[in-house]
């Protein structure tokens, strides 16, 4: 029977392993990039845990998911299409392939902002945290969350006339 000092990992990947997935694929539009993500996650989550206790599964995996997600992102910089079998979508195909050229810059946008910036814009609108969750999964302030989601908002919308510019 697992214990504080030998959890269920079975039962804790179980419970977390959707949503670390659903946010590396959100922030980064590939399933394979985001199937690796999860594992280094998971990986990662293991390691923290024999340092030490975790106060938060969920925290500690929501943060670690986006952290990895925009490392890699960076990383790679290239984006790579999705295969069609990994489209999900209700809308013709102008309407699908202008969405997924938005997706794409974005995505590659949203990685070329500071670290701070790009993890609280991912987790606002890729994953759809409010403000104060935001804060507890990265153990900042609402305030600071506030002032670095306007950041990065204003640096995107710049940053959208040349995309706009380029097409």
């Amino acid at each position: 029977m697992p214990n504080e000092m030998s959890p269920d990992w079975g039962r804790i990947v179980e419970r977390h392993a959707e949503r670390v997935f659903r946010i590396a694929f959100r922030i980064l539009g590939s399933v394979h990039d985001a199937e690796d993500v999860s594992q280094i996650v998971f990986t990662e989550a293991v390691k923290m845990h024999a340092a030490g206790p975790v106060q938060s599964w969920t925290g500690l995996f929501v943060r670690l998911a986006t952290l990895r997600s925009i490392d890699l992102s960076r990383r790679r910089r290239s984006t790579v299409e999705l295969d069609e079998g990994d489209r999900v979508s209700n809308v013709g195909p102008p309407e699908e392939a202008v969405a997924a050229e938005l997706a794409t810059w974005l995505r590659d946008a949203a990685s070329k902002l500071p670290e701070q910036q790009a993890a609280i814009f991912s987790l606002t609108h890729f994953e759809q945290l409010d403000r104060d969750e935001v804060a507890a999964v990265l153990s900042v302030s609402p305030e600071t969350v506030s002032t670095a989601l306007y950041k990065a908002r204003q640096r995107l919308m710049s940053q959208i006339t040349v995309f706009h510019g380029e097409r």
